[in-house]
């Protein structure tokens, strides 16, 4: 078999699998995970294990791109809320400290446990 038709058969293979969702995937991973766990030199095994592979690959793929597309987008584009945008700590500070002006210079009074306020609403169009 030549390198060229091997990368081909390979690459139809990649295709074809990444064209299932994860999800249907994940259902068959629980059973291919146990017949590999029980070792027996057969081919159906061999099989199994390749299935099993296969599976985990898809996994793999989509948690390395789920990692690379939060790295590049951001944390509010992970955001279930599209509106929402996680406030900066100076921003929590003084809302703080207007909640609380008595309190100590950073907003917290200095015998209470530390807490952190959030503030909900939509995005201010700029």
């Amino acid at each position: 078999m030549s390198e060229g038709y091997m990368e081909k058969a390979l690459l139809k293979l990649a295709k074809q699998l990444n064209a299932y969702d994860e999800a249907s995937l994940t259902e068959l991973w629980n059973k291919y995970e146990a017949i590999v766990a029980e070792f027996e030199p057969t081919r159906k095994w061999e099989e199994s294990a390749i299935v099993f592979g296969m599976i985990q690959a898809i996994r793999l793929k989509n948690q390395l791109f789920n990692y690379h597309w939060s790295d590049s987008c951001g944390p509010e584009a992970m955001s279930p809320r599209p509106d929402f945008i996680p406030l900066k700590q100076e921003d929590d500070l003084m809302i703080n400290k207007e909640q609380n002006p008595e309190s100590g210079v950073d907003g917290r009074d200095s015998d209470s446990k530390r807490c952190k306020i959030l503030s909900f609403g939509p995005r201010k169009d700029s």
